[in-house]
Order: structure tokens, then C-alpha cells, then sequence
């Protein structure tokens, strides 16, 4: 096999995710009608990167042959679904901006979904689940699932709809940095890791028929395939919560400064 038969020939085309995918489509489309053309891009993308993270040969060598595939795979059902998913919702109309917190939420109600959002990725790669995940189809899905929840919930306080549910922007700022430092503690850990993180991508049954393309082919052995894993959680993920750092920081002086005719006006 080579690099181009991969890319081309190694996708699943099973049921499941195409029926996720196309179920996805149908319920935005009977909730919401024509009200956010501007909008549905966003959802579509980010239906579309769920497929290719399951689907593509991304999702097939995370099944216990690559672990930079599985770590990507991760970043895109953590890091870029979920926010997307949300930024192709409805926005209600703009209130004069405040940097307080929600008062029916307070500071402490940001804990959990910030912790599930961060924990999900450092107890997923804990060598028992991440071995289980990259070998069993049920713990995987299971995997998948949970990924996709507290993503949605880690990302909810910076673009829910509602923006009575939206963090201030200061302490928005301080919850994706926190964030960003702890992915930064994980990826270092990763890569610098003297041992397998796991195991299970030490030794992958060759299926596929694709280990002498990664090791012959493409040179990668298996610590040069955890060091990429490892840095692609370090450094990729991190640009991610800068981006939305500076969104957040744009969405408030935009918001701030605008007119009053603007104001409860559809978005």
C-alpha cells in the first residue's frame, strides 16, 4: 500500500456515523427552518469534520494503529466540532455588554464544564481507557460520545446562543487560558514520555496492511508516532484557545460599540 491508496480507499462507510450525520442535518433543519442561512455553515462544517474524524483514514488508524491519528482525532471531536456545532445555533439579540459573571450561574458554575472539558482529554489517555479505546469498538463509541458531550459543554460558556449563559469576557479569557496551560501539561508529558502512553499502538495488529507504509514508507516508529501525538495536543490545541481568546475579546468591544437600532436586531 501507498500513501495515495490510504488516503483514497481506507474509509468506513458504515451506518452508523453517516446515520448520525444525516440525523443531525434533518433535526437543524426541522428546528430551526431557513432562520440561520448564515449560520448553518457552521453546523455543516462541523458535521462534516465528525464524519472525517470517524470516517476518513483519521478515524481508521485511531483504531489501534496510529496514535497521532487518534490524538487528532480527539482535537477535532473536543476542539473543533463542538464550538462550531454552537456557532451555527441562533444568537439572541444583543443586551448592553457587562463584564459580570451570570448571576444565576456564578463563578462556580463554570467549574464543572471546565473540568469536564479538560479532564475528558487527560482521563481518556490514562493507559487502561486509552488502551481499551484504541482496541474495542464499544469503548471507543462510548469514547467518541463522551468527547462530543463535554466538548459542547466545556464550549457552552463562550458561545451558547444565550448570552445571559456566556462568560464575561475577562473571566471567559482566564477559563480558556487555564485551559490552554493544562493541554500544554499534557502534551509536554506525552511527548516527552519515556514510556508508551499506550501501549496498544506498540505492537497493532496489521489489518489494514499499512504498517510498512507508516514505518518503511513514511519512517515513523512508534515514539516518533506518540512525540507527534504529543505535540499536536501541545500546540495545535493551544492556537485554538488563543483564537477564541481573541474572539472573545473582538466579540466584546464589537458588541460594546454597537448601535442602539442594532440592538435586538437578529444576528
Amino acid at each position: 500500500m501507498n500513501t495515495r491508496a490510504l488516503l483514497l480507499h481506507e474509509w468506513d462507510f458504515g451506518l452508523v456515523v453517516p446515520i448520525v450525520c444525516v440525523l443531525a442535518f434533518v433535526a437543524y433543519r426541522v428546528r430551526f427552518g431557513r432562520l440561520l442561512q448564515r449560520r448553518a455553515g457552521f453546523f455543516g462544517i462541523a458535521v462534516a469534520l465528525f464524519f472525517i474524524a470517524l470516517a476518513s483514514p483519521i478515524g481508521v488508524l485511531a483504531r489501534g494503529t496510529l496514535f497521532s491519528a487518534h490524538m487528532l482525532q480527539h482535537l477535532l471531536l473536543m476542539l473543533a466540532v463542538p464550538p462550531l456545532a454552537l456557532l451555527g445555533l441562533p444568537r439572541e439579540p444583543l443586551d448592553p455588554p457587562s463584564f459580570r459573571l451570570d448571576r444565576d450561574r456564578g463563578a462556580l458554575g463554570y467549574v464543572a464544564p471546565w473540568l469536564g472539558g479538560v479532564g475528558a482529554m487527560w482521563i481518556w489517555h490514562a493507559r487502561p481507557l486509552c488502551n481499551a479505546a484504541a482496541v474495542s469498538t464499544t469503548v471507543q463509541t462510548f469514547q467518541t460520545v463522551s468527547l462530543v458531550a463535554l466538548g459542547l459543554a466545556f464550549w457552552s460558556p463562550i458561545l451558547s446562543p444565550r448570552r445571559a449563559a456566556r462568560m464575561a469576557p475577562f473571566p471567559a479569557i482566564l477559563y480558556l487560558f487555564a485551559a490552554c496551560i493544562a493541554c500544554t501539561i499534557l502534551g509536554i508529558m506525552v511527548t516527552l514520555s519515556p514510556v508508551e502512553v499506550c501501549s496498544a499502538y506498540l505492537h497493532p495488529v496489521d489489518s489494514l496492511g499499512v504498517l510498512a507504509l507508516l514505518r518503511d514508507g513514511w519512517g515513523l516508529s512508534c515514539r516518533e508516532d506518540q512525540e507527534i501525538g504529543g505535540l499536536l495536543m501541545w500546540v495545535p490545541a493551544c492556537f485554538v484557545y488563543a483564537a477564541s481568546i481573541l474572539g472573545t475579546l473582538a466579540r466584546y468591544y464589537g458588541e460594546e460599540h454597537v448601535s442602539p437600532r442594532a440592538v435586538g436586531a437578529p444576528r
